[in-house]
């Protein structure tokens, strides 16, 4: 996906905004008519389900445009369903966005292609990492799930890379379908390996390169 070229559309056409940990966007049962471009932080997908419980589907870093599937929706649908989509967007970490109103965002697929194109691949993307996600809860070994998160959500802090403190090996366990007392073993494991240290403000990530090995060969 061309990240700058998105990127660049959300800062002309949007507004930008700093969201706090554990806020809601793009929630069911809020009225929210705008597509957001996560520029710093985590974000994540939770379903409601039928009981009212919010459970976590997927994660999304930086750089990933998240609440434009309403939007296609009424685009494509020719107005609102009936019945509200049980997704929204959920704040892991502390958050900037920029945000795209529904006025603009219908414009920019009217008029402009190359912008049209950056949403379809993000469509694509998205869908992508889902069929991953679903792929690996059924075949990767529970290490092989676990090494390759730590890969794709520790961020770079002040010369070191770590997993923001939100992070629990509980939180990690329920995201990945894992048992939480199968993460502590890996972790431990990874621990006596050099690769991870628990520090004071979360896992913290020696070894990048041997991570990647366990991540690429560990069945």
């Amino acid at each position: 996906m061309n990240r700058k070229k998105i990127r660049e559309y959300f800062i002309r056409f949007g507004e930008r905004v700093a969201v706090d940990r554990a806020s809601s966007i793009c929630n069911p049962r809020l009225s929210d008519a705008y597509v957001y471009y996560l520029d710093q932080g985590i974000a994540g997908l939770t379903a409601l389900t039928d009981n009212g419980e919010e459970k976590g589907v997927l994660f999304f870093p930086q750089n990933r445009l998240l609440g434009f599937t309403p939007m296609l929706m009424r685009r494509f649908r020719g107005g609102k369903s009936g019945v509200p989509e049980p997704f929204g967007i959920d704040t892991k970490t502390d958050c900037v966005f920029y945000r795209m109103d529904e006025r603009m965002f219908n414009r920019l697929m009217d008029e402009d292609q190359q912008f049209m194109a950056c949403v379809l691949e993000i469509v694509t993307c998205n869908y992508v990492d889902l069929v991953h996600k679903y792929h690996a809860v059924q075949g990767d070994s529970a290490k092989k799930r676990f090494c390759s998160f730590l890969l794709e959500f520790s961020v770079e802090e002040k010369d070191k890379r770590r997993m923001p403190k939100v992070f629990s090996y509980v939180e990690i366990a329920k995201y990945l379908g894992i048992h939480p007392v199968t993460v502590s073993k890996i972790a431990a494991e990874l621990r006596d390996l050099g690769i991870i240290a628990k520090g004071r403000m979360g896992i913290e990530i020696l070894d990048v390169e041997q991570l990647k090995e366990l991540a690429a060969v560990e069945k």
